[in-house]
C-alpha cells in the first residue's frame, strides 16, 4: 500500500489529487466497492479536474485507477452470480428519462423494470402498451453505465495509451462473457454453484476457474507507482500513457444522447 507516500512525498502532484489517491488506497476494499462508492468517488474526482497540461497525466492516471476499481467491482459481482449488480455497472444506464410527445413532463424510468411494466396502467394489453410507447414516447439516456461512461472519457482524453484502452476493453468483454457463462449453468444461487464445483473433477474445476474474471489490483497499484514516479520526474514514461496527440475533452463536456430502449 502506498497511502503514506501519496500524502507525504509527492511534491509535483497537486495536494488534492495526492489526498484523493491516498483515499482510494485506504477505502478500496472489496467490501467497500459498490456502484455507489465508485460513482461518489467519480463525482469527487470530477471536482478536482484540471485543464493545466502539467497535471493532465496525473489526473488521467488517477482516473484510470478509479476505473480499475470499477472493473474489480463488476468482475467480483459477475464471479459471485450478482448479475444485476454487474449489469448495472456494464450495460444498464444509471438514468433514462421518458419524454412524452404530448408535452407532459418527462419521467424517470425505473432502472430495474421493463417499460411495459412501468406503464402497464396505459392498457391491460401488453401489445397496446408497446405500441403506445413507440408512438408516444422518446427515451433519453442521460447517464450511461459507469464502466461505459468512464471508458469513453478515458478514450476521449487522449492521455491514455491505446494498449491500455485495449486491455480495458478486453476486461469489459470478459465480464459480459462470465455473466453469460455462469448464467448458462442455471443455478439458483451462488451456494448451489459452488457445491457443484466442489464435487467436480480437477479438470472441470480448472475449466470453470478459467472462465471467471478473478480480477485483482495489480494494474491499480502499477498505476499508483507510475503516479509516484511522475511526481518526482515529469519525464517518466508510463506504459499507460499515450503520446497526447488527441486533444483532451473535459468531463463536463460529455453530452446526453437518445437511444432505443428494450420494451
Amino acid at each position: 500500500m502506498f497511502t503514506k507516500s501519496f500524502t507525504d512525498s509527492v511534491q509535483m502532484m497537486p495536494l488534492t489529487l495526492s489526498d484523493y489517491n491516498a483515499s482510494l488506497e485506504e477505502y478500496a476494499t472489496l467490501s467497500n466497492l459498490t456502484e455507489g462508492f465508485i460513482e461518489s468517488k467519480l463525482c469527487e474526482l470530477e471536482e478536482l479536474e484540471s485543464d493545466s497540461p502539467e497535471n493532465g497525466e496525473i489526473y488521467w492516471l488517477t482516473f484510470a485507477r478509479l476505473f480499475e476499481l470499477a472493473l474489480l467491482c463488476a468482475g467480483n459481482y459477475a464471479d459471485h452470480f450478482e448479475f444485476a449488480a454487474a449489469g448495472d455497472l456494464l450495460v444498464n444506464p444509471r438514468l433514462i428519462l421518458i419524454h412524452f410527445k404530448s408535452g407532459c413532463n418527462a419521467v424517470k424510468k425505473d432502472r430495474h423494470r421493463k417499460l411495459t411494466e412501468q406503464f402497464q396502467h396505459v392498457s391491460g394489453n401488453r401489445d397496446a402498451v408497446v405500441r403506445w410507447l413507440k408512438e408516444e414516447t422518446v427515451p433519453e439516456i442521460v447517464e450511461k453505465p459507469l464502466l461505459v461512461h468512464m471508458h469513453e472519457q478515458m478514450a476521449r482524453s487522449g492521455y491514455l495509451s491505446k494498449e491500455y484502452l485495449r486491455l480495458v476493453e478486453r476486461r469489459m468483454e470478459r465480464i459480459a462473457d462470465v455473466i453469460g457463462f455462469l448464467a448458462s449453468w442455471h443455478f439458483a444461487d451462488t451456494s448451489a454453484f459452488y457445491l457443484r464445483v466442489q464435487f467436480a473433477s480437477p479438470s472441470e474445476q480448472s475449466f470453470i476457474e478459467s472462465n471467471l474474471c478473478r480480477f485483482d489490483k495489480k494494474v491499480f497499484f502499477e498505476l499508483g507507482l507510475d503516479l509516484r514516479e511522475l511526481a518526482v520526474d515529469p519525464h517518466h514514461k508510463s506504459r499507460f500513457l499515450g503520446d497526447r496527440r488527441v486533444p483532451c475533452l473535459s468531463l463536463k463536456q460529455s453530452s446526453h444522447q437518445s437511444e432505443s430502449v428494450v420494451f
